[in-house]
């Protein structure tokens, strides 16, 4: 979680599912807390100044002019400063009244940061969505391909040749369904990783049948299952334990689900399977292959059937 998070808390600039994302950092993170208590503390000493009178009618035009008289005349900020040192009454009003228009320059610029942290955050998050849904249309090609190769059916993990579940980017490649130079990464999930960069997406780890055969996926031609109600990859999930408790990969409040049919939502919960189906887990709560077709299972990288 970025530093303007926490600034963007501070300062009530964040809508409510990123509000529950901050508070759930915080709730167990002391340096975060910590964090956001000094950002707090800094806008509190915005109130130091505060006097009962009303300001002035034009304080924030002095305020306006002061800051472009510095820009042009370096020398005002000096003379303020011999105003402030001086013993005189007349020091000490002009030092005054200099001091409130720092104070409300120093609050529309704490404002002016704060909102400029916010559209940064967001028109980042934005484009790592953008990025990352791309990237799943991208595999969503190659397992299209694939199937089209291969009578409907999608690369099945598990095997020798692809033994978990992130082998499924190597199997279109070997297939020649995607890129070679495709790199299957989120951008939120591995900005901080080095290179090479783990596979940062989910996929489906298939299905045991009555006689304990693992069964992949495949892209059914029976008009009674709906294709695009079955997902086959999706973004991995940030915690190991219990993914559909909260927000579950880098993008905080939830993550991109890639389905058969070729549709991609973002989801803010892990239960967005046929029937309210958790997508990281089996319904023995296992990250093992479903108990039916309808059981997905998305496993990360290392994730077996």
């Amino acid at each position: 979680m970025a530093h303007d998070d926490f600034v963007g808390y501070a300062l009530d600039l964040l809508d409510a599912d990123e509000r529950f994302a901050v508070e759930a950092r915080l709730a167990g993170d002391p340096a975060a807390a910590a964090q956001v208590e000094r950002v707090r503390a800094i806008a509190a000493l915005l109130e130091l100044d505060r006097d009962d009178l009303e300001p002035p009618a034009d304080l924030a035009t002095r305020t306006i002019s002061l800051l472009e008289s510095e820009l042009a005349h370096p020398s005002t900020l000096e003379a303020a400063h011999k105003a402030f040192s001086t013993d005189q009454p007349e020091g000490r009003s002009f030092a005054r009244r200099f001091r409130g228009d720092l104070v409300v320059a120093a609050g529309i610029g704490l404002f002016v940061v704060g909102l400029a942290l916010s559209f940064v955050a967001r028109a980042r998050q934005a484009n790592e969505m953008l990025a990352c849904q791309n990237n799943l249309l991208t595999l969503h090609q190659g397992l299209s391909g694939y199937a089209d190769a291969h009578e409907g059916r999608f690369p099945k993990v598990g095997t020798e040749a692809y033994p978990t579940a992130d082998a499924f980017v190597q199997a279109l490649k070997d297939a020649g369904q995607c890129p070679a130079t495709f790199h299957a990464i989120c951008p939120a999930a591995n900005a901080d990783a080095p290179p090479p960069a783990p596979i940062s997406y989910t996929y489906a780890l298939g299905h045991r049948t009555a006689n304990n055969v693992v069964l992949g996926e495949w892209r059914s031609t029976d008009p009674a299952v709906e294709n695009d109600l079955i997902p086959i990859a999706a973004d991995c999930p940030a915690a190991a334990a219990a993914p559909s408790d909260g927000p579950t990969s880098a993008h905080r409040t939830g993550h991109n689900v890639l389905f058969v049919g070729g549709n991609v939502r973002f989801a803010m919960t892990a239960t967005v399977g046929v029937n309210g189906d958790d997508i990281f887990r089996n319904q023995l709560g296992a990250v093992a292959a479903g108990v039916t077709r309808v059981d997905t299972v998305l496993g990360r990288a290392g994730d077996v059937p």
